[in-house]
């Protein structure tokens, strides 16, 4: 098994981390492009230095441990071409996944989050504590499900949108690109890209 390090070296970075330590995956550490974290420490683990110097530590696996799902796909194009393999999916035990997924790279599934059958989950997902995903649902690369956010059945969120934190989607919805669902938002109608929705129900 390859140990794994984690670009970030924020909150996330430490649920990522925390991930992979209860799947048995040796952490190597850190990077982060903040100087004042080098030589520090989180969870015991060291900040090895800035993300840059990915290459000094392969044959290692990745996994980028930032929330923001912007910054996420910038530090992942910066890296340049990689393969799939190059990345690590976090997926806590206490997650349930059923069979038929399609898990992406680079993807985390944080503890008691539910993807139930034939979902596809994009690559560097976030599908965070607690939150659910049920059947034939889409999230494309970069999403961001914060925890105890619920898709019921066939709702597709596109490309880098953020669903905050306790809101929900009623079946079929589809909500656009680049997009924030709010906290505690309802969303029961299409919604479109580059937009807030928030409230009950939700509105932009």
């Amino acid at each position: 098994m390859s140990r794994v390090v984690i670009l970030g070296a924020g909150g996330h970075a430490k649920v990522v981390a925390d991930i992979l330590q209860m799947r048995g995956v040796e952490v190597a550490g850190f990077l982060d492009d903040n100087p004042l974290l080098w030589g520090k420490k989180l969870l015991g683990l060291p900040v090895l230095g800035a993300i840059e110097a990915f290459s000094d530590f392969m044959p290692c696996k990745f996994v980028c441990g930032i929330g923001s799902n912007a910054v996420r796909k910038e530090i992942i194009r910066c890296l340049g071409d990689t393969a799939a393999d190059f990345w690590e999916t976090a997926v806590h035990p206490r997650a349930t996944i059923a069979r038929s997924v399609n898990l992406g790279c680079g993807s985390v599934v944080a503890a008691h989050a539910v993807i139930n059958p034939d979902c596809f989950i994009g690559e560097h997902v976030i599908v965070n504590t607690g939150a659910t995903v049920d059947h034939d649902c889409t999230l494309s690369d970069y999403v961001h499900l914060a925890p105890g956010a619920h898709l019921a059945g066939g709702v597709n969120v596109a490309e880098g949108t953020l669903v905050g934190i306790g809101s929900q989607v009623i079946p079929g919805c589809k909500v656009g690109a680049w997009s924030t669902v709010g906290a505690g938002a309802t969303v029961v109608a299409d919604i479109p890209d580059y937009v807030v929705a928030k409230g009950t129900p939700a509105c932009w």
